[in-house]
């Protein structure tokens, strides 16, 4: 904690520095505009998949954090353990959470510890697009962190416009159905001539007693309601970004983010019981900056982690009477990437990454591990009228060493990339797209380390990722069509599960062996303009996976889908916007999964469908915009599980009143 508080106070420091800062020139910064209509974007020119929601979609979904916007994207599988508290990771092609970076405005979300960051922490408010990327972002200037990752989720916030202004401000409030009361605001004040500073805040208040019912077989079946998933929780974010005469940006951004809740447990034999309690304090500060300087693009980050996790259960049976455990993690990261051209066709980006990772426990028992890693990537790239291909390189080199345990390890590996897109036709407009990837993914301490579970033999995974797509767009008056397809194939060795050991309720860390997973996705989408201010769009995505264990012939498992990867699954997102006026409705299929490696019937879960609701209506009253948002998610009031034992909520009522200036 001494720690933490030293880096808050540095980053204030800086913050506050800043506030003085003067730039002599003047500079147009556009940002915020939200249009009706659509060009060729980012998503019809990528040489790899990519999926986009932005501000025209964001603002009707239904739903308090980014995990509930994902939903809509193919190919993506949320893991959610219930409630607004319960842990929520994205999947994206079956290949795990700790495959997909996360990124906030360019700078990496991490966690050291389990790998997967809780995205149920990012709020959906003072986003102005979430991005998917398969394989890797098609912009050259990345960290080297970002080209290591089998996919990248990309969240970027709102910084409003204040050349004609000198403060911005939105507050709202949130509250419905189990017990949620959820205060949000934000303020952004010019400080200076070029530098703006942003503060945003949100509290959540949830009781998480949501009724469920449990089904067993031939019984009849049970109403009970879900207990120990309180939370209280506070996000804090102070954020400033200054632009200089020479046109480089310098940003700062700190983010505090403190959590009490309980963790309801899994339903067992009508036994719901749970007393476990988790208290969280995150740390997360970065120094960016980014300088243009004719067509050479250099970005710099510091960044600075810092993890607190408190976990107690007082219904252990030890000599203690329960256990009261603290993990403390922290990570410090650099990074240097620039991006320059090469003649007329070819243009070059290379990054170089160093990390640092730290793990401490106040169990004698629980190594303390220490890992670094360096990370270079080089990507080169051939573009011409029609036609773009890219080749790329990644360079991992990882150094551990555990004090207390005396684990020393080495692992280097060198990942190669390639991607290919021609037009074959103008009107309509047609692409093909092309994509191979290889990517290296360490054990996370977790993974090695965590009492009972860890197994500190476990190998990295290695992915083999192949992409082959088309890409339609077509314009008739003022409708426009899109139309993507990709069919994938992904070979891991290695893989990287949890299994039952002595019992099923004791799991370890294995090694699977090998997993291939085949599949293809399909997105649609419909967009028009009713009129001068209202706009309709209609969009559904469809995604078909076998992702089947073939390590050993003849085996029980071999052939057999692995756990919790559904066969199918159906997205689809409506959304009317107008002047005044905003409608969105969303759905969710999910095919029936297996919770074991066996694909037997007592192993499945059922397949779902989930809808949601929304409506609002905003009136500008001089200089001040105000706004009601009705919500009503899972509108038909399924019952399933995402994960066995942790039934989801049912129908929930939510309404939102916001000022924004």
């Amino acid at each position: 904690m001494k720690q933490l508080s030293v880096t808050c106070f540095l980053l204030l420091i800086v913050t506050a520095c800043l506030f003085a800062q003067q730039p002599v020139m003047d500079t147009l910064n556009i940002k915020g505009i939200e249009v009706t209509g659509k060009k060729p974007g980012d998503e019809e020119r990528s040489s790899t998949p990519m999926q986009r929601l932005t501000v025209f979609e964001l603002k009707v979904l239904p739903g308090s954090s980014v995990a509930d916007a994902l939903r809509v994207f193919s190919g993506v599988t949320v893991k959610d353990y219930g409630g607004l508290g319960g842990l929520k990771t994205v999947v994206v092609r079956s290949l795990g959470a700790n495959h997909t970076g996360v990124f906030v405005d360019g700078v990496p979300l991490s966690d050291a510890a389990t790998g997967q960051v809780d995205l149920g922490k990012i709020p959906l408010e003072n986003l102005e697009s979430i991005e998917l990327y398969i394989g890797q972002e098609q912009q050259l200037c990345r960290p080297a962190r970002a080209r290591a990752s089998a996919g990248i989720l990309e969240f970027n916030t709102v910084m409003p416009d204040l050349s004609l202004k000198k403060f911005s401000y939105k507050a709202g409030l949130k509250a419905g159905s189990f017990g949620l009361i959820n205060p949000f605001g934000s303020l952004y004040a010019r400080a200076g001539k070029k530098t703006t500073v942003g503060i945003t805040t949100a509290y959540n208040h949830s009781q998480g007693d949501y009724p469920y019912v449990l089904k067993n077989g031939n019984q009849r079946d049970t109403t009970l309601k879900r207990s120990n998933g309180d939370l209280e929780s506070l996000n804090l974010n102070l954020n400033t970004e200054t632009r200089f005469s020479d046109s480089s940006v310098l940003k700062v951004k700190s983010w505090l983010y403190t959590s009490e809740q309980g963790l309801p447990g899994a339903v067992i034999y009508y036994n719901p019981y749970s007393v476990q309690r988790m208290n969280t304090v995150d740390f997360f500060g970065n120094v960016q900056y980014a300088r243009t300087s004719g067509k050479v693009n250099l970005l710099s980050n510091i960044t600075f982690t810092d993890g607190n996790l408190r976990y107690r259960d007082p219904a252990y049976l030890n000599q203690e009477g329960g256990l009261d455990n603290h993990y403390f993690q922290q990570e410090y990261y650099l990074s240097q990437a620039v991006s320059l051209p090469l003649g007329s066709i070819f243009s070059l980006g290379a990054a170089a990454d160093l990390m640092l990772n730290t793990m401490e426990a106040d169990q004698y028992f629980i190594a303390e591990p220490s890992r670094f890693t360096g990370l270079a990537s080089v990507i080169l790239r051939a573009e011409t009228k029609r036609t773009e291909a890219s080749l790329g390189l990644v360079g991992t080199m990882v150094n551990e060493s555990s004090e207390k345990g005396q684990v020393t390890s080495s692992r280097q590996a060198l990942s190669p990339s390639f991607s290919f897109i021609t037009r074959l036709s103008s009107n309509p407009l047609l692409r093909l797209r092309l994509m191979y990837r290889n990517s290296f993914r360490m054990p996370t301490f977790h993974d090695l380390y965590y009492n009972i579970s860890g197994n500190t033999g476990l190998k990295p995974e290695i992915v083999n990722q192949f992409n082959a797509g088309l890409i339609l767009l077509k314009e008739t008056g003022a409708l426009q069509l899109n139309f993507q397809t990709d069919v994938f194939l992904n070979r891991v060795k290695d893989k990287i599960v949890a299994v039952p050991s002595h019992n099923l309720f004791v799991w370890s860390m294995r090694n699977l062996g090998n997993v291939e997973i085949r599949g293809i996705e399909i997105q649609a989408g419909v967009l028009t303009g009713l009129s001068a201010t209202t706009a309709l769009s209609a969009n559904l995505n469809y995604t078909h996976q076998q992702a089947q264990d073939v390590t050993t012939t003849g085996s029980s498992t071999y052939g057999h889908q692995i756990p919790y990867i559904p066969f199918q699954t159906l997205s689809g997102l409506f959304a009317l916007n107008g002047k005044h006026l905003a409608i969105g409705y969303s759905l969710l299929y999910s095919s029936h999964r297996f919770i074991l490696g066996e694909n037997i019937p007592v192993n499945m879960l059922p397949s779902y469908w989930v809808h949601d609701l929304s409506a609002s209506w905003q009136q500008p009253l001089k200089s001040v915009t105000w706004k009601v948002k009705a919500e009503i998610v899972n509108l038909f009031n399924a019952q399933y599980e995402v994960i066995k034992g942790f039934p989801m909520n049912g129908r929930g009522f939510f309404i939102t009143f916001s000022i924004n200036y």
